[in-house]
């Protein structure tokens, strides 16, 4: 018996033409995807940043002014200075920076350092809110891998460095990044894989620690691009930015997401990028005559004022007041019969503050109206308030 098979003809030159065919990098990753979710993960389906200021476009406190601060403080929105040793660190939102980008950080050496000691330290870092990293799985057998990426230019080439780490601080991802041609924006990606073990904050305390280091002690140094039991900032070699009077570093475009690539930066609306980090920290005042609130005079010695935040914070508020004099003198209270009471004395209370509004009483006067109004900043004079929920 003879079994015939016929097959449509073809021309074979087309069909080899057809494998040449160029598909680009995303695609021949996306080709080589095991999984439907790892597929969504490369060509980033949905929302990815878990970085809140990533392109440095919000500056609440300092505007564009360039500021030193004391460690623990914050010149640009959601990323603090941790400081100790001599050396002086001005920080500053500057508007140099890479393609497709408005804004960095610059950080500039006043006062150098040149013999750091194992215990000393100088990191700029963004703590990330446990309930945003709930789907990480960080602590479990199920952890997922995330990539780090940011855009950064230095005056000092070599190796620099930071880290990745938990609440507890026992257990570190320091990692190690090359500048290779001075005061040239380049871009970095750091891959790190999922922590299996460890304690990881998923409520509202500190979930991810996201630290860039200018120069770190031996105490604070690990194995970079690994997992290490123990609090590492920094990996063994890095450069120290500290020693070179005038030295200067900038960075913008910070990402975290999930997956094993870094893909495009997620830029957010500037109202939405604003309202994500007025959950941490925002100022209510201004120049003369600016609205604080509406208000009332329970007592002849006292005036209440009470606003809603702008959005619910993480936590109940810590407040500032930074004014011209440092005192209730700033403010005024305009009652709705059109009349001035200038607030006098300094005793203030905060009474039933919540996360979802602000309430602050001016206390130790005597003769004010018991009739509804207004507090605002005094004529000639500023005062902001500051509130914050940051860690």
């Amino acid at each position: 018996m003879t079994v015939r098979v016929n097959k449509p003809e073809f021309n074979i030159r087309e069909k080899l033409s057809e494998l040449e065919r160029p598909i680009g990098l995303k695609g021949s990753e996306l080709m080589r995807a095991e999984t439907t979710q790892e597929a969504r993960d490369l060509v980033s389906a949905g929302r990815k940043n878990l970085v809140i200021n990533g392109d440095i476009r919000i500056s609440q406190r300092y505007g564009t002014t360039a500021t030193t601060i004391s460690s623990g403080a914050f010149v640009i929105d959601r990323y603090s200075c941790e400081d100790n040793t001599a050396a002086s660190i001005t920080h500053q939102q500057v508007t140099d920076a890479p393609p497709g980008f408005h804004n960095s950080m610059k950080l500039t050496v006043t006062t150098t350092d040149t013999s750091i000691a194992s215990g000393d330290y100088h990191y700029f870092r963004q703590i990330i809110e446990g309930n945003n990293i709930n789907h990480l799985n960080w602590g479990s057998s199920n952890a997922k891998t995330v990539t780090l990426s940011f855009w950064v230019r230095s005056s000092i080439i070599g190796t620099h460095g930071g880290s990745v780490w938990n609440d507890g601080f026992n257990r570190s991802f320091p990692f190690d990044y090359s500048i290779n041609s001075a005061d040239k924006w380049e871009h970095k990606s750091i891959t790190v894989p999922g922590c299996p073990d460890g304690t990881w904050e998923t409520g509202f305390g500190r979930g991810i620690n996201i630290g860039f280091a200018q120069s770190i002690g031996s105490t604070y140094q690990g194995t970079p691009n690994q997992w290490n039991s123990a609090g590492d900032i920094a990996p063994t070699t890095h450069v120290n930015l500290l020693g070179t009077n005038g030295a200067t570093w900038y960075i913008t475009g910070i990402q975290l997401e999930v997956g094993k690539n870094a893909t495009d930066f997620e830029h957010r609306s500037y109202g939405e990028e604003l309202a994500l980090c007025q959950r941490y920290f925002y100022i209510n005042g201004g120049e003369q005559h600016k609205i604080i609130s509406h208000a009332f005079s329970p007592h002849t010695t006292e005036i209440a004022v009470a606003w809603p935040h702008p959005t619910e914070m993480r936590a109940v508020p810590t407040v500032t007041i930074s004014s011209t004099n440092n005192n209730n003198t700033d403010f005024y209270f305009r009652t709705i019969n059109n009349t001035g009471f200038s607030l006098t004395g300094n005793s203030r209370s905060l009474t039933q503050m919540t996360k979802h509004h602000a309430s602050i009483w001016f206390n130790g006067m005597s003769g004010v109206s018991a009739v509804p109004g207004q507090v605002r900043v005094q004529a000639g004079r500023t005062a902001f308030i500051h509130l914050s929920a940051e860690y």
